[in-house]
């Protein structure tokens, strides 16, 4: 039997921090700011060493250890406003003077400040570049004003473009912010992706952008105010344009993408529906499309009429973007019948994601239309977002309570097409409901080839670029067990259920 020593015993901490301060910093730098200045406490070496991270959050969170409340933060009167704005402002300088780090990596500003603040932030900026920042979020939150370029704050291009100093910057996310750079301006030449949210954006403006950024793949314009027609186009030969997000822009009606060769990946809403058009330019293999009856009511056009959206999608979209192997459509609550007479068929449709799904009616019938237009897909993503009706909690508890579903309700199988390739689904908001196990029966049986079946309690939301974040749910609905003897006579051997 080994012999235990006193040494071999020591506690993790001390055993942590026998370890190089390179390695340390980097540990530190993968938690916050607040988080990381509680470490002082654990030992000298460890006193100052949280103000070498290289991730660095200038929240309310990491100040206050909370989150903002901003309609509260709105709702008060100006003086006391000016009060925390200022309070926030002498916070940050103190931590950017105790800063002894060599690199900042990441550095982040989210507080509703705006002009009046501008000397601070442009300071605040200034430390980011001057420490070879990568990636700069600047977050101002608060106006919601009339003339935005007048009124923003100006993001300070300059600081980017001085003698001896190229900026390092690859990311650039601006939200509440005015970007407007000059022409022949080449500060931002190692920019891979900019986020521009809440702003206002002329067509020279977006020509100076991509003329002044030759390395950005990854550009998104959300809630901008726009010209009516945008031109992405670029003065050198080809854009290398990789990702375009266009979300909620209100005046935007067109958009024209020019010389794009590797163009591949589009976000848009139901408002663009035809309006995004290619010169030139590389077939985009993922498209992400909102379908949102709340945006722009007052055009007359496709975003006023669900069945119009479901039909342009089902009976169009295959033509516009004929490469197409990625699909996510994030859906709104519909109740009309949405299922088009013609149908498209996508010929290398793999993966189809349908987010916030919350119709029930015809929920069946959606999902075989789906299958019958995308005949290749391989994997298969819903979110049932589906609200539970009184009629339907009633039919769930007689469940819970050990009634038999295959009496309650039987899906009519031959009703639907059957699926040849599908080999991996995934259900997230799944509580139960009987139109969900509806749907489970559904896969289970008409997807010939289906390897696994996922079905997750979380939702999962959608916030756009390729990122999503899982809410939990409460603990309502059937068990796991009970699901499990639902579903488990229908799963063949050759399919993996997983319930998470």
């Amino acid at each position: 039997m080994p012999t235990v020593t006193l040494e071999s015993c020591a506690p993790v901490a001390d055993l942590t921090g026998r370890l190089p301060e390179d390695i340390l910093s980097l540990i530190i730098s993968l938690i916050s700011v607040r988080e990381a200045a509680t470490t002082s406490i654990l030992s000298k070496r460890w006193r100052y060493l949280w103000t070498t991270s290289s991730n660095l959050d200038l929240d309310p969170k990491n100040m206050l250890g909370h989150f903002l409340n901003l309609g509260h933060f709105k709702s008060q009167h100006t003086q006391w406003k000016q009060k925390q704005k200022g309070r926030f402002v002498r916070w940050a300088n103190h931590i950017l003077e105790l800063y002894a780090g060599k690199k900042v990596d990441s550095f982040r500003v989210e507080y509703p400040l705006g002009r009046d603040h501008g000397c601070d932030i442009d300071r605040w900026i200034q430390f980011a570049i001057d420490m070879q920042v990568q990636n700069l979020s600047i977050n101002l939150l608060e106006h919601h004003l009339s003339d935005l370029s007048r009124e923003l704050y100006k993001f300070p291009d300059w600081l980017c473009d001085q003698a001896g100093k190229k900026s390092k910057m690859k990311h650039l996310s601006l939200n509440f912010c005015s970007l407007s750079i000059p022409a022949n301006f080449n500060g931002l030449n190692s920019l891979s992706s900019l986020s521009l949210t809440k702003t206002s954006l002329s067509q020279e403006n977006v020509d100076n952008i991509l003329n002044g950024c030759p390395s950005l793949e990854w550009f998104s314009m959300s809630e901008c105010r726009c010209p009516f027609h945008l031109k992405l186009c670029s003065g050198c030969l080809f854009l290398r344009l990789r990702h375009l997000k266009i979300f909620r822009c209100d005046t935007l009606e067109k958009v024209e993408i020019h010389d794009a060769i590797s163009i591949a990946s589009i976000e848009y809403g139901a408002e663009m529906f035809g309006q995004v058009l290619l010169k030139n330019s590389a077939q985009p293999v993922r498209i992400c499309t909102t379908l949102d009856r709340t945006l722009q009511r007052d055009r007359l056009n496709l975003q006023s009429d669900p069945t119009t959206q479901m039909t342009y999608i089902l009976g169009t979209l295959a033509k516009d973007y004929p490469l197409l192997e990625t699909l996510l459509v994030i859906a709104p609550v519909v109740q009309v019948d949405i299922i088009p007479k013609h149908l498209t068929t996508f010929t290398r449709l793999k993966l189809l994601k349908l987010l916030r799904v919350r119709f029930r009616e015809i929920l069946l019938d959606l999902t075989s239309a789906f299958w019958e237009v995308a005949p290749l897909l391989v994997e298969l993503e819903m979110d049932l977002q589906l609200p539970c009706t009184d009629e339907e909690k009633i039919e769930r508890q007689k469940i819970v309570d050990g009634a038999d579903y295959t009496e309650h309700k039987k899906v009519p199988l031959k009703e639907y097409c059957q699926h040849h390739r599908l080999k991996e689904v995934k259900l997230s908001g799944f509580r139960g409901n009987p139109i969900q196990l509806d749907l489970a029966v559904l896969l289970l049986k008409n997807a010939l080839l289906l390897e696994k079946m996922r079905i997750v309690r979380e939702i999962t939301l959608y916030s756009g670029d390729g990122e999503c974040w899982v809410l939990k749910l409460n603990k309502d609905g059937i068990k796991q067990e009970q699901i499990l003897k639902i579903l488990g006579p229908e799963v063949l051997s050759t399919v993996n259920l997983v319930l998470e």
